[in-house]
Order: structure tokens, then sequence, then C-alpha cells
């Protein structure tokens, strides 16, 4: 369709024409000359007081051989400039036909984007200032790299990506998919497993890119020192092991280091049943780091050890090739001027080499100007929606080809969920698709709020991440309610949910308090006399009496949970099973009657007892 003709002068770059049709900024037209179409790209749309439309398009060139050229020669003024096909668009700007689908052309939304699945092996950057979609277009690049079966593995800062398990109700096509989510922090973050690593071996370059510190040349070489010890043992060691080697050694210079190790000791990263780093790399499953309210120094260590563990295990090619998606760049790569990250040497080396072992890098940042430009720069992929900032921009321009001061402009200016996709021939404006899933970026309201209640529980002797630890599955809790009550001189333990008597023991008596202690301890018989003051015979007597009230049997106590401590906890009001015997009709039959929970983690088919420590 023909939507004007060109006036005035014309160069190699751009021309102005007179517009018969309506046309709009960003809007695809075309220009035959010299046998080649040529395509471009309306800048700018003026209209005049004289009801004229005129329109200034910057020329993006032919398609010759598979390449995009430029034209060499000027169009002819008073050509007639048609509105681009959408064959011509798609070829000349070297879009895929095939690969991850991304959005639409902007101004032609019948026209796919797609990403080459392989080009974010060869790295990615998303970036854009806060509240113009950077997260809600990277959690889609990770949907699309799901559906094609790429393992993912996301540091996650704000606790964002887990809502990929949760289909959008809001789309025909909404769909879950298979998500893993561990923290450091199980406390706060419930519906993770616990991230923990093991310290065995940890040498000499691992342990002083964790100290945060430098290290002095006499503390280098006590730690030289206490690791050749422990080398020359030929077994292996962990942290506590190293502080151990180190505490014998006679210089003064041991305090302090002695000091930086208890610190990475009690960062509580390291522990025993650490996790097996091959399942955050599975085929199809996106595993979510959530950092959630960690602390800098220890997220900073977590992207470290993750980054120098599963690029060493992808190396010898233990682990499938994968991507590693990182939120908040900036904050683990940082630029020279922003700041330290104990993650940054390591990130540096992947981006520079993890291309040639398949491990692929995902760069999510809301301040392009604050990240490593070596980093950068290695991305292969960029998606850049709205930026502003002067510096930002000018790091964008520095970093990436294509980003002249006409697409500069244009990233300004871009609305929300409108990216410009660089790694073609040309920048291309895409209108990203919607999510699949529920995104996990929006504010925390009133609404959301999980209401929390104080109850009485029994101590558990195994905790939650110990056993999801054990068992490398999400266990939920549910808390079961139990009555405490006295009834002739007994205490009982009563079913809230039937009424029934599940546990009952004699009270022991403000006399024999002592002596039951004591048993309970394991004193010698001799010891109880002499500190009871009375003979053998009447503790005989004593213990007779005790057997009859059926606290002991053949002279040891009887085990009750009844005797299991019990201590005051703030749990979700969600977890809690209900109570269907109320307080009032047990306090006509029994005395000092008391709400207790008895908590039970559940996975599946499995149902654990942590208060007894197995599996029921």
């Amino acid at each position: 369709m023909q939507v004007g003709t060109i006036e005035g002068d014309v160069n190699t770059s751009s021309f102005t024409f007179r517009a018969v049709e309506e046309v709009g900024k960003f809007d695809f037209v075309s220009v035959k000359s010299n046998e080649n179409w040529i395509l471009a790209q309306v800048d700018q749309v003026t209209k005049h007081a004289s009801g004229e439309t005129t329109a200034t398009a910057n020329i993006i060139g032919y398609r010759d051989k598979g390449l995009t050229r430029a034209p060499r020669h000027v169009i002819e003024p008073d050509s007639i400039v048609y509105k681009a096909d959408q064959e011509l668009i798609s070829d000349t700007l070297g879009l895929n036909e095939a690969g991850l689908k991304i959005g639409s052309l902007e101004t032609n939304p019948d026209i796919d984007i797609m990403v080459d699945a392989e080009d974010f092996y060869k790295h990615f950057a998303v970036l854009a200032q806060t509240g113009a979609g950077k997260s809600y277009l990277s959690s889609i690049l990770v949907e699309e790299m799901l559906e094609d079966e790429f393992p993912v593995l996301i540091m996650d800062p704000h606790g964002e990506y887990p809502s990929l398990a949760q289909p959008n109700p809001e789309v025909e096509d909404g769909k879950s998919y298979p998500v893993k989510e561990y923290s450091p922090n199980t406390d706060i973050n419930h519906g993770a497993l616990p991230l923990k690593f093991s310290s065995v071996n940890l040498d000499k370059k691992q342990l002083t890119t964790l100290i945060t510190d430098s290290l002095t040349n006499s503390q280098m070489g006590v730690l030289y020192t206490a690791l050749k010890r422990l080398n020359d043992k030929g077994e292996d060691y962990n942290l506590l092991d190293v502080q151990d080697a180190v505490s014998i050694e006679e210089s003064t210079a041991k305090w302090n280091l002695l000091n930086y190790l208890e610190q990475l000791d009690d960062s509580g990263l390291f522990a025993e049943e650490a996790i097996d780093l091959k399942d955050l790399v599975v085929p199809g499953q996106a595993s979510v780091i959530n950092l959630k309210a960690v602390e800098p120094e220890a997220t900073e260590m977590t992207a470290y050890l993750l980054a120098e563990r599963l690029f060493e295990l992808r190396k010898r090619n233990r682990i499938p090739p994968f991507i590693m998606v990182i939120e908040e760049a900036h904050n683990f790569v940082p630029e020279k001027g922003f700041g330290q990250a104990v993650s940054n040497p390591i990130l540096r080396k992947i981006a520079s080499e993890g291309r040639k072992f398949g491990m692929g890098l995902g760069v999510i940042s809301q301040r392009p100007a604050r990240i490593d430009k070596n980093v950068l720069s290695q991305c292969n992929t960029q998606f850049i929606l709205r930026v502003t900032n002067p510096n930002d921009l000018k790091a964008i321009s520095k970093s990436f080809e294509g980003v002249n001061s006409a697409v500069e402009e244009m990233i300004t200016s871009l609305p929300p969920g409108v990216a410009f996709l660089l790694g073609n021939d040309y920048p291309v404006m895409t209108d990203v698709r919607t999510r699949r899933t529920v995104h996990g970026g929006e504010t925390q309201t009133a609404e959301s709020y999980v209401e929390q209640v104080d109850i009485s529980v029994f101590h558990t002797a195994k905790t939650l991440p110990e056993i999801e630890a054990r068992y490398g599955e999400k266990f939920s809790t549910a808390y079961y309610p139990l009555y405490v009550a006295k009834k002739d001189g007994r205490e009982l333990l009563v079913d809230g949910v039937n009424g029934e008597v599940k546990a009952s023991r004699a009270i022991v008596s403000e006399s024999d308090g002592e002596l039951f202690e004591m048993l309970k301890q394991g004193k010698e018989r001799s010891e109880i006399v002499e500190r009871l003051d009375i003979s053998p015979t009447k503790l005989a007597e004593r213990i007779n009496e005790l057997e009859k009230k059926d606290l002991l049997e053949d002279g040891e106590p009887k085990e009750s949970v009844l005797e299991i401590e019990v201590f005051e906890e703030s749990v979700a009001a969600d977890d809690l099973i209900d109570f269907e015997v109320s307080l009032e009709e047990l306090e006509d039959e029994f005395k000092d009657v008391e709400e207790i929970y008895y908590p039970y983690y559940r996975s599946g088919e499995t149902v654990f007892d942590p208060v007894l420590g197995e599996e029921i």
C-alpha cells in the first residue's frame, strides 16, 4: 500500500516523505531503488498547519545474499513510499523463523519475534529501569527455556521467581513449570529447601576468596602451613579441621585468621548434610535460589560457591549444559568504583569462557552502569526496556553494537512491556508476550499477608530443614491439636479432634522430684544415697513406690511424650488443624486443661514425626 512520496533532499541514511495515508512513529516503510527494496523505519511524524503530514524515516537497508546491507546510492527524490510487507521486514531485519518466542514486532503484531535457543548459551542481558518490566520479561525468557527443556538456575534476591510454578489464571495458555526453590534462610523463605554447602577440602584459593578481608602475608603463611599439614594426612578435612589446624600454629597471626574462619562457619552456609549440586541442574527445571532476607555477604558467597562449583562440574561434563540467570547482577558482578563482590572474579571468568563449556549467563539489572563492562559486553543477546538514566544509557551504548543516538532516544521513551532486542542485524522493538505463569514481582499488600498465631508446641528432635535436606524434597508442616490436662493425680494428653486420651503418666510429687530427676540423669545408687542422706533400704522403698506409680520400669524412668519440652512458636494459621473438641467440654472432667500442638512434616506419601525423629 502506498503511504506517500519522497520530497526534499535525500541521503544514504534517511529521507522525508509527504504522507497520504496515516503513519506512526516506528512504522516500517519501503522504497524501491536500483531494483532493490529498501526498508526504512519512521523516526518522526509532523502534522503541519496546512493539514499536510510529513514523516522522516531512517534507512535500514536491503537484504542481499543473507546479509542486510546499507545502500551505497541515494534513493531518487519523488520515489513512492510503501507500507513494508511482513516478508520484507522479517527478511531485512534478519528475524528468526524458529526458536523461543519472546513476543511480536511492536508495529506489526502478526510478526513473531523469536530468539535462537542456542544464543542463550552465548549469554544475554535484560536491562531496564525500575518498573519497566525487566523481571516480567526475564520470567518469560525462563518460561521459553523451560519449554525447550533447558536446565535453569536463578539467583533471585527478591523471591520473585518461585511463581513460575503457578499457572496464570488470566490467560488461556496458562501453565506451571517444574520449580525447586532453595534458600540459605528457610526461616523466612518457608517454601524453600535448605541450601547448604560442603566445606570438605576447601583449598587456599577458595578460602581466601570467601574471606572478604585481605589476609596479611603472615596470615597467608599460617593458612598455607595448616592446609599443608591437613593435606599431608591424605584424609578429607572440613572447615572445623582447618580451624583446629590453624589454632595449633605458634604465630600470633593465627588469631585474626581464626576469627575469619569462625565467621565463615557462623555464616550458616556450610553443613554436613550439604546439597547435591547435581540436583540444581535438571533439564526442564528451574532451580530458584531465593535470597530474600539473606545478608549481602552471605548472598555473595552463595553466588560464588554455586558459580565456582557448578562451572567446575560443567567443565568436567558432570552436569548438563545450563543457564545461570542472575537478578540484580550489579550486586554480584559490580563495575570498578561500585564496590567489590566475592562472586565477581568467577562470574567474569564464566562470561569469557562459559560458552565454550555450555554454561550460559543471564545478566538482569536496573543499573547497567554499575555492571562490570567486561561481563556486559560478553552478552551476545540483549533485551533493553525503558532506560532514562544518562549513565546507564552510556553504558549500554558502549557495551553493545547497534545502539546509536537514535536508538538511545527511542529507549528513553519505550512504554512498559516493550523492549529493544539487540543481537539481530538491526535493533528490533518487541511487544513482550503475556506470561503463562503468575507474575511474582507484585508489591506485597495486606491482602497477601499470611496470618501468624502463637502456639505451644512440642520440641522437635529434627528440624524441617534437616528433614528436607535428608530427603531432598519440600515438606509441608501441619500442627495436630492436643490438650494437656490433669485428673486423679495423673497428667494426660488428650486428642483435640476426638477427645481420646493419647498418653498418661503419674504426676511426680514434690518430695519425689529430686530422686526422679537423679534417676533420669543416670546417677549411681551410692551417689543418690549420699545426696539424699538416706539408707540404701529407704532408697529401694522409694524406688518401689515410683514403680507402683508407673513412673519407673526395672528401676529406670519410663519415657513419655509428656516429658518432652514445650515451647512457644509463631506459625501460619493455615497450618493448624482445627480443634473439634472444645476446651469447655473437657474442663467439666479434667483440671488445668491447656492447648498444645504436635507437629508433623508431610511430602506426598511420606509423613515424618519430628518430635520422635522417625518416619511414620
